[in-house]
């Protein structure tokens, strides 16, 4: 009975989740206009409407990276930032959240609206994301969110030699075509923990491909049991917790709670956690320092 129970609200998950996508990537791509062109020293940042969306790409032909809804931005239009949410079942009352790789500023501006006592750190390498995040997604900086332009290797030791805690912590610095080596290795990940709280959860949104039990067997070497979900356009949302994560089951639980506040975000437990489950046990080399083919790896990806 608890098998088909799970079943139904997967099925029922996915079914939104599929509507949601569709209308976005319908308003999305089909008339998209850009209005805005900018080349820093890294990328060539796109901005983009289409039919009430507008979305941030780098390139003509990347991904998108971003995409708010222009007549309610409180609404998360990309299926893969409702996987990030998921960490929020697993730590409901965060007092400090970092998030590294901004975008368009839509996750930490969802967290600042969610938890107006928190506070939030956002850091990005590329000052021109932070900029245009300002300038065209709401992206609005504050004495509860502060923005960064550095590294995000660099920006974690900092706090970590500050003494700097975090109870979430949101990686979302990679796409479908570069990852940040330096960024996928034990030895990051191990900087990432040593900065975590008691209970604290981090949520990485990655892409499933020939690069993902690397990936897996990555942050298996330092957190252990981690769990994973795979989401729309092949992204992969894993979750991991500095204690462990709590039971699948008690986050369905317990998910009432979160999905009252979680409301003007449209995001639901019946959206994200269905999907949810423990990663198997990776049997390959961790990638490090010394070990770091990722973008090798995700080239075969494609």
């Amino acid at each position: 009975m608890h098998d088909l129970v799970r079943r139904i609200a997967k099925l029922a998950g996915w079914l939104v989740a599929f509507a949601v996508s569709v209308s976005a990537q319908a308003t999305t791509f089909h008339t998209p206009h850009v209005i805005d062109q900018e080349m820093s020293l890294y990328r060539n940042i796109m901005v983009s409407e289409g039919e009430g969306f507008r979305c941030m790409t780098f390139g003509r032909f990347s991904g998108r990276q971003s995409c708010i809804q222009l007549a309610d931005p409180q609404i998360l239009v990309q299926p893969y930032t409702w996987g990030m949410l998921s960490a929020l079942y697993a730590q409901p009352e965060p007092r400090r959240i970092l998030v590294i790789g901004l975008g368009g500023g839509v996750l930490p501006m969802a967290f600042r609206r969610v938890y107006p006592n928190a506070q939030i750190d956002a850091v990005d390498l590329d000052p021109a994301v932070l900029n245009v995040a300002e300038r065209y997604f709401g992206f609005t900086p504050d004495d509860h969110l502060h923005a960064y332009a550095d590294d995000g290797r660099i920006f974690v030791r900092k706090q970590g030699r500050v003494g700097v805690r975090y109870d979430v912590i949101i990686i979302d610095a990679f796409d479908q075509d570069y990852i940040p080596e330096h960024l996928l290795t034990v030895e990051f990940l191990a900087q990432v923990k040593s900065i975590m709280a008691p209970r604290s959860v981090l949520a990485a949104n990655t892409f499933d491909g020939a690069l993902t039990p690397y990936e897996t067997a990555t942050y298996q070497a330092v957190f252990g049991t981690i769990d994973a979900v795979d989401g729309e356009g092949g992204n992969r949302i894993i979750l991991a917790g500095r204690d462990g994560l709590p039971s699948i089951a008690s986050l369905i639980a317990t998910a009432h709670v979160l999905d009252a506040r979680l409301a003007p975000t449209k995001v639901t437990a019946a959206a994200v956690l269905p999907g949810l489950a423990v990663a198997p046990r990776s049997s390959v080399q961790p990638l490090t320092d010394q070990f770091s083919p990722a973008n090798l790896l995700l080239k075969y990806t494609h």
